[in-house]
């Protein structure tokens, strides 16, 4: 099979990945060199124009073997986040999402990314501990993961404090369990959980009044999440 792929970089300097899946369920990442059995360059051209400068190459890959193209994610600049572009999914935010994405176990999702990207994989390693410590804590139920997104505000809403207004956590009976207020330096950047609940993701996106949150969260199972802009944390 023949393929060209470009190493140029993308929108906002996002960079551009080729991954390659063998038949043993194995990662390679393409550097612009031939991998043997894997992949081969035919040829390559290359575009001199500054930051956006880059090479075009012609592989010709093996049989059998896939190839996954994409870049870091638009929004967070993460892999994770273009992993789950490339592969059709709403998000990556488990170890068990990243495998599923790539088509290959978690073990072998686990050593690719622990090379390709370190810092993500400490990031995993944390969302699964947090996700244990919910789970312990939650109850026979155990614990589940909820999205809750919010922004956008009307002037109105911003003079009364909307950012900086908390994400709360209540239970099928409407108590309060948990609740997440935006980081007091950076704002919703970094948000901070208190009681029964951690913090998985956390997306910003550009728009209307600052923009737009998404977050993911680990709760009690049976909770739900929502910005209450009764009660502001000056």
């Amino acid at each position: 099979m023949r393929i060209e792929w470009s190493d140029k970089r993308g929108p906002r300097g996002r960079y551009p990945w080729l991954l390659f899946v063998d038949r043993n369920g194995t990662v390679h990442w393409f550097r612009g060199y031939s991998i043997p059995g894997i992949a081969a360059v035919v040829g390559h051209d290359y575009e001199k124009a500054g930051i956006w400068s880059g090479s075009t190459y012609r592989l010709e890959v093996a049989p059998g073997v896939r190839a996954i193209a994409g870049r870091d994610g638009w929004e967070t600049g993460s892999f994770r986040e273009g992993l789950a572009r490339a592969a059709g999914r709403a998000h990556c935010d488990r170890w068990v999402d990243v495998a599923d994405a790539l088509g290959v176990t978690i073990s072998e999702a686990q050593a690719f990314l622990r090379d390709f990207a370190p810092s993500e994989a400490v990031e995993l390693d944390q969302v699964e501990a947090d996700l244990e410590t919910v789970d312990g804590a939650a109850g026979p139920d155990g614990a589940e993961i909820v999205a809750v997104s919010f922004g956008g505000p009307t002037n109105r809403q911003i003079d009364a404090g909307y950012w900086a207004s908390p994400v709360v956590v209540r239970d099928a009976t409407g108590r309060e369990v948990a609740r997440v207020y935006p980081d007091p330096e950076v704002g919703w950047d970094r948000p901070v959980p208190e009681g029964q609940v951690r913090v998985l993701a956390s997306e910003r996106s550009r728009g209307y009044h600052g923009g737009y949150v998404s977050l993911r969260l680990a709760v009690p199972a049976g909770c739900s999440a929502r910005l209450e802009t009764g009660e502001v944390r000056l």
